[in-house]
């Protein structure tokens, strides 16, 4: 159970994605319920050998919450058939179920905090049911530990595709900073930033860092944003904004990656981009700490295999 999936574009999305298609290709046999979130959607099909079941509702408060329940109620059949149900974040949609199948092996993902408002008590509290009632919980970053108070059974932070990986850092440097200013090798920067157009993904200080930048290394710069938010105007003065789209073809000509998440830094990594985060407060700061630890990237295969051990140690 998942929020959005594909084709809808975002770092939850393509972890789901990837990790569906190498339980698929291990030969698991697994469906993924989403919202069907565009009208041009199919309800049912199938999509590199993963099942996809996409239901409608209303985004009204509590009456959004009723109409899952009760197509759930109404399609329980899935339930009662799955050996096991994987949940990303939408903890909220099992949770009649959990009680009505108390048996049923439940594992929950959380993926990280509502950035507009980290500390929302409905919030904590629904991730803190969710890690309380589930039979094994992965946490998206260390750093959930200390804001949710709770212990997950195994940490990720996303992985790599792996043809990106073997692409790997180049063998020469492509630009050296000396303080605030940051010197290309050779022709003009390329700058890329990935994630949502917001205050809270540290973009404002990126923004601030641009403006701070020599004249003439601001002459040389060139930012490619993928992603949008309410922020688009004003990105749209230093460079191009893309919309969400895929990174990929962007990172591989950047000389250095703002990325706004996980999965940004890691492909930025892959593709051998040099790093620059931003954090706006201690919360940001801790969120970043945490990844800068790792010393090999992951790749998607090696997720999914995180996922089975957690599974096989609940059997």
């Amino acid at each position: 159970m998942t929020h959005y999936f594909w084709p809808h574009i975002g770092g939850v999305e393509k972890h789901v994605k990837e990790v569906s298609i190498s339980l698929s290709l291990k030969k698991h046999k697994l469906t993924v319920l989403t919202e069907k979130y565009a009208s041009g959607l199919k309800n049912q099909e199938t999509k590199d050998g993963v099942k996809i079941l996409r239901f409608k509702y209303p985004h009204i408060k509590f009456l959004g919450l009723l109409s899952i329940w009760f197509w759930l109620w109404q399609n329980r059949t899935l339930i009662k058939q799955s050996d096991l149900i994987q949940i990303h974040d939408v903890f909220i949609w099992y949770l009649p179920f959990r009680f009505l199948y108390p048996r049923k092996p439940v594992f929950t993902t959380i993926h990280g905090l509502e950035w507009d408002n980290p500390f929302s008590p409905l919030s904590l509290w629904q991730k803190k049911l969710a890690v309380r009632l589930s039979t094994g919980t992965i946490g998206v970053g260390k750093y959930l530990e200390k804001y949710q108070h709770v212990k997950f059974n195994t940490i990720i932070y996303g992985a790599a595709d792996r043809h990106i990986h073997l692409g790997g850092a180049k063998a020469h440097p492509r630009g050296v900073r000396a303080g605030t200013e940051f010197h290309p090798r050779g022709g003009r920067t390329k700058i890329i930033y990935v994630g949502r157009l917001e205050e809270n993904t540290g973009l404002g200080k990126f923004i601030k860092w641009l403006n701070d930048l020599p004249f003439r290394s601001q002459r040389r710069r060139r930012v490619d944003f993928c992603g949008d938010g309410p922020l688009r105007a004003e990105c749209e003065k230093y460079g191009q904004v893309h919309g969400f789209c895929d990174p990929e073809p962007y990172l591989n000509r950047a000389d250095l990656c703002v990325p706004g998440g996980y999965l940004a830094y890691l492909e930025a990594k892959a593709a051998g981009c040099r790093i620059k985060t931003f954090a706006q407060n201690q919360l940001r700061k801790d969120y970043w700490l945490g990844i800068k630890k790792i010393k090999k990237i992951p790749t998607w295969q090696e997720v999914t295999d995180a996922y089975l051990d957690l599974y096989h140690r609940f059997q």
